[in-house]
């Protein structure tokens, strides 16, 4: 394959129809079809006229066309034009056979009467010419013999490769397996060995390149449908790394390409072109350590009498262990100091340059402060809180924000850097809180996870995990970013990276920046790398809608269905639900230091069902087979009645005693890489409630024999992973706080457990 080939050939039709192709492009079937057999991918033969062929070209045309119809004794002929989406609802693709397929007159009388009627429904200009489409041996509608490839340009990610079910049944596909058809990888870091285990393993495109029932020789060799994927992606990669061209390539999409006598033919292309949008300048991402852990802040907005967002995020900053009160300011036209903290009439009287920088005033005077701070030189870093921007329909604010931001960037010193706006603040552990919202509402107790830090679109969210994990799990930086105007995900990220400290990095994505992503798949790997963990939730579950009129693989590979594959692909643990994502945070915070060595895995429950159900959703853990000595130990600690074997049942009349020696036996096993301990605590044999003031019952959750107290021990002494489920009701809640509290990760159901105990599992033998 040869580059540069390729690009002087797409560069020669930007160039033809640059003045008339706006924001995008698109490519015309014999122009798609040049650019696959520069990939080296058959085509269907075809012969193609333009509209504007005098008579000797149209006669030349209609000879070699029908060249292409001996055999088959048919020809398919197609009306083509770059802005002609759906040729069959405007009678532009017809069947042809018998006199029209042996006679050029015939065909050009077919070609006249298709122009006719092509022409009283769209505009005659828009017609670029006819294809006739020689007929290719294939056995359309079978599975196994269609396939749609498509290399398109994710505005976060980049290009991507997409293979999947192909023909007129492709969305039906694509529906009926809620998007199981497809298989996608990022061209960056594409592996071709990579593609091949995951095409040989795929549900239901394996049936290509698989012998079967259906094939006892399979209709194609893995080898040429991953080699047309790595030179779609090594394409992709080349064409998005040359900044000197002024476009870039959005998508070319082939369906079908079918199998036919053992190799791949594409029988129908199409292509785009978009026109290429200068980026951002670099952001100076070291100065978010200015904003993580200031010296010096100053608020703007602060209300002198009553209670508003500034005031809030004021009195917060003045309760802040990494501030000295001395060193905050506000900015208030006629106050002389507020709370003790000095006043200024405005930014210009600021006496000196502040590491941080809160902006709480509406939106619409927002620019101009911004505009003060950079012609000031008066702030390292700007928290700007408030909304009403773009997604209140004020792009216009929004942009300019973005300019002065980015215009400071290409100065000497590189000006500030901005997290939002329409964003909560940050939360930054022994530093400061600059949440808008009174400690009695969100108090921030300490707990564990200085080793986690969370960056969140959706500042709510940031306050629900705050409250539920309040004294449990008290992250280093609770960030929450916003609109992303300057400072973006990925530089949070590649901030965190740097820090030895941070070893879990969890986000809540909305939405990626245009090309952030793929900066964010580049640091994710970096984490992975480092024995790090990233883990997302991505919201915004929806398909690319607005492309999906100009071809299949937009709605049958959505934005969600991308950012997944490519997240995955570069090691990022991808949370299905919010449920699922804070089981991922509290189990990969919580067992940090605690590496498995595998996936084989003990279990114990003192509840049959338990026993089944986990068995039914291992997610990737493997059953331990107990040792000869660990299973001599399970006999002589459990009691008669118990199920000795992995799945451990020991039945609800164990007593705690006898629970945590079979517990101990298990993390002590060599044959054992992690354990999930799981016991219903509402039978009396367990001591696991708080001491009853009124004598009612003998427990005493304190005493150093309770169950959870003995668990605790246990799992001290041992280096493994291990998390621990709690199935009741919330009289348990104590219990499971102490666990909690102790670092050990706790689950109300067993079947969450074994998901997160499986991920943990999975990214630990893949860091190692």
């Amino acid at each position: 394959m040869d580059v540069s080939r390729i690009k002087n050939r797409l560069q020669g039709i930007f160039s033809a129809h640059t003045e008339d192709s706006g924001r995008m492009l698109r490519l015309n079937e014999p122009e798609v079809f040049g650019l696959l057999q520069e990939l080296g991918l058959a085509t269907a033969p075809y012969a193609f006229c333009p509209a504007d062929a005098d008579a000797d070209a149209v006669a030349e045309w209609a000879e070699e066309a029908l060249l292409l119809a001996q055999g088959p004794g048919k020809l398919l002929l197609k009306v083509t034009g770059r802005e002609i989406l759906h040729k069959t609802e405007i009678k532009g693709v017809r069947v042809l056979s018998g006199d029209e397929c042996s006679r050029p007159d015939a065909l050009v009388q077919a070609k006249e009467r298709m122009l006719e009627e092509v022409a009283a429904k769209v505009d005659a200009g828009l017609i670029e010419g006819f294809l006739a489409e020689g007929f290719v041996a294939h056995r359309p509608n079978i599975p196994g013999q269609e396939v749609l490839l498509s290399l398109r340009r994710d505005p976060a990610f980049g290009p991507v490769v997409i293979l999947g079910i192909g023909g007129t049944l492709t969305e039906w596909y694509g529906k009926g397996c809620a998007g199981g058809s497809t298989l996608i990888m990022p061209a960056a870091g594409f592996d071709e060995e990579m593609a091949l285990s995951a095409l040989s393993a795929h549900p239901l495109l394996s049936l290509l390149c698989r012998p079967s029932r259906l094939y006892p020789t399979a209709p194609l060799g893995v080898e040429e449908l991953t080699g047309i994927m790595a030179r779609l992606a090594e394409l992709g990669r080349d064409l998005e790394e040359d900044d000197d061209l002024p476009w870039r390539l959005a998508e070319i999409e082939i369906n079908p390409a079918v199998a036919s006598e053992g190799r791949l033919v594409a029988l129908d292309g199409v292509g785009a072109l978009q026109v290429a949008v200068a980026t951002a300048t670099d952001r100076p991402v070291e100065k978010i350590r200015n904003l993580l852990e200031p010296d010096s802040a100053v608020v703007l907005g602060v209300s002198a009498k009553g209670s508003n967002p500034g005031r809030i995020i004021l009195d917060n900053l003045l309760r802040s262990p990494g501030l000295a009160p001395e060193q905050l300011a506000v900015v208030h036209g006629r106050e002389k100091e507020i709370a003790g903290v000095p006043c200024y009439t405005d930014v210009s009287s600021l006496p000196q340059k502040y590491d941080l920088a809160v902006v709480s005033i509406p939106a619409e005077g927002a620019l101009s402060a911004i505009e003060d701070l950079v012609a000031g030189d008066k702030a390292e870093s700007i928290i700007l809180i408030p909304g009403g921007f773009a997604e209140a329909g004020r792009q216009d604010l929004a942009v300019a924000i973005e300019g002065v931001l980015d215009a400071s960037h290409r100065n000497p010193g590189g000006g500030p850097v901005m997290v939002g706006g329409n964003c909560l603040g940050i939360v930054s552990r022994d530093n400061y809180n600059t949440f808008f919202l009174p400690t009695y509402k969100l108090p921030f107790n300490p707990g564990r996870g200085e080793n986690l830090a969370l960056i969140s679109q959706s500042g709510a969210y940031l306050v629900t995990f705050a409250s539920n994990y309040d004294g449990l799990i008290s992250p280093r930086a609770s960030i929450s970013f916003g609109n992303q105007m300057d400072l973006t995900v990925a530089d949070f990220l590649e901030h965190f990276l740097a820090e030895p400290e941070v070893t879990v990095m969890a986000c809540y994505v909305e939405g990626f920046r245009d090309g952030d992503g793929v900066r964010f798949l580049e640091f994710a790997r970096a984490a992975r790398e480092a024995g790090k963990r990233v883990i997302v939730f991505k919201a915004g579950k929806t398909p690319l809608g607005a492309q999906a009129a100009a071809s299949h693989t937009a709605s049958l590979a959505g934005n969600y269905a991308v950012a997944k594959s490519c997240l995955e692909g570069a090691g990022v643990a991808v949370a299905e639900s919010l449920e699922h994502f804070e089981d991922l945070i509290m189990t990969f915070t919580l067992l940090a230091g605690r590496p498995a060595a595998g996936r084989r895995t003990g279990i114990i429950s003192n509840a049959g069902f338990e026993c089944s159900t986990v068995m039914d959703r291992l997610e990737g853990l493997s059953l331990a087979v107990f040792d000869e000595a660990t299973q001599a130990l399970l006999d002589e600690v459990l009691p008669p009645f118990a199920h000795r074997s992995n799945p451990i049942d020991c039945t609800p009349m164990t007593g705690t005693d006898a629970f945590v020696a079979a517990c101990g036996a298990i993390l002590d096993s060599p044959a054992v890489d992690a354990a999930i301990l799981s016991s219903v605590p509402v039978t009396p044999a367990l001591n696991n409630l708080p001491r009853a003031a009124d004598g009612s019952h003998p427990e005493d959750l304190d005493d150093p024999r309770s169950q959870p107290r003995q668990m605790m021990d246990v799992m001290d002494g041992s280096a493994k992973p291990a998390v621990v489920v709690v199935d009741s009701g919330n009289i348990y809640d104590p219990m499971c706080r102490m666990l909690l509290a102790a670092g050990v990760p706790v689950f109300r159901k067993i079947d969450r457990a074994a998901r997160a105990l499986a991920a943990f599992c999975a990214e630990t033998k893949r860091s190692s």
